[in-house]
């Protein structure tokens, strides 16, 4: 499943619609805006992209791990607009009969969509005109 939009991810529901009676373990992996030394003063990150073309690729990149990787069930979710320091922006799940299969496909698809996906990020800074 993949999902893209300006909605809030709705974390607990994708983590319970991961769970299955087969599944021996659970990976999630959940992308925030951050502020560090080397980021400055982020207040937020606008993200934008071609919806068609990134649900697309997604489409790609989960049926690709499901092929290489053996697992059960795989969620890719990223949103829109304009989000705010410590709120979900990128969700990607993975479910599976053991967990090494789950950590490597977990792992995988992330570095797929940072790399295949048409999603683009504009940095909003503390003190910027639009912030």
């Amino acid at each position: 499943m993949v999902f893209v939009s300006k909605d809030k991810i709705p974390v607990e529901k994708f983590e319970t619609m991961l769970k299955e009676e087969s599944a021996g373990g659970i990976v999630v992996f959940l992308g925030e805006p951050r502020r560090s030394e080397e980021d400055g003063p982020v207040i937020s990150i606008n993200y934008t992209a071609y919806r068609e073309m990134a649900e697309k690729e997604m489409l790609k990149i989960e049926k690709r791990a499901r092929e290489r990787f053996g697992v059960k069930s795989i969620i890719i979710a990223h949103r829109l607009g304009n989000v705010p320091l410590k709120t979900v922006s990128f969700f990607v799940g993975v479910s599976a009969l053991h967990r090494k299969e789950c950590f490597e496909a977990c792992a995988w698809i992330v570095d797929q969509v940072k790399l295949l996906v048409p999603i683009w990020k504009e940095i909003k800074y503390e003190g910027s005109r639009d912030s």
